[in-house]
């Protein structure tokens, strides 16, 4: 089984709504190729939150660690150049933009921060998971990391973790795991994402990974 870790969005509003984001392309794109994936995130408890669970569902992915926070709303990404709601004034989120939050910090859109996921949720989530092989880390805080660190150490499974484009790797990550540096993207199913998801399936099901991570390196992963 493979526990990836991140940050759940929606794309879009209404019946055509799906989740956005890399965390859950990598969750996707690993359920596609077969494996069992559950997902460790927090959700707002709204009606948004709702459908990023009916939409992980239709992908295939587990949501039985994925919390709900009713402080914070789920991050609502616009479908391409459709207007959003902040604070009663409309604003279009930058499709170039590598993430909500820099685009948020370029002015480009105005979105609330979406629920944070502690450290202390992440190793819960993770002792409760039967069977774990590959554990995924996408943009996640350094206390996270740490997390799952200590946790693939314990339950003796393979590690990726996903940093921002710049961001230094952490110096504490065993011998085995594989960290590379990938921009957030919102298209499921394609690019480095996906990229991502088939090497941890191919971890996740013993199949010999040497092509699967150099598909990887060939997506633009760094």
């Amino acid at each position: 089984m493979i526990a990836v870790i991140g940050t759940p969005r929606l794309r879009g509003t209404g019946p055509e709504a799906d989740i956005a984001g890399l965390a859950t392309g990598i969750a996707a794109a690993a359920a596609a190729a077969g494996s069992r994936v559950e997902f460790i995130g927090k959700t707002g408890d709204d009606p948004a939150g709702d459908a990023v669970l009916l939409a992980m569902a239709r992908h295939f992915i587990g949501h039985v660690a994925t919390l709900r926070d009713p402080a914070r709303p789920t991050v609502v990404v616009p479908a391409e150049d459709e207007p959003i709601d902040v604070d009663g004034s409309e604003t279009t989120l930058d499709p170039d933009a590598a993430d909500v939050g820099a685009a948020e910090a370029a002015g480009q859109v105005a979105v609330p921060e979406g629920p944070a996921l502690e450290a202390a949720d992440v190793g819960l989530a993770l002792r409760y998971l039967p069977e774990l092989a590959v554990i995924v880390a996408v943009h996640v805080t350094p206390d996270v990391i740490d997390e799952t660190v200590a946790a693939a150490g314990w339950a003796q499974t393979s590690l990726i973790v996903v940093l921002r484009p710049g961001e230094a790797v952490p110096e504490d990550l065993p011998e085995h795991a594989v960290a590379v540096a990938v921009a957030d993207d919102d298209d499921i199913g394609a690019g480095a994402g996906s990229a991502i998801g088939r090497y941890a399936a191919a971890l996740d099901q013993g199949e010999p990974a040497a092509e699967a991570f150099d598909a990887l390196v060939a997506s633009g992963a760094t």
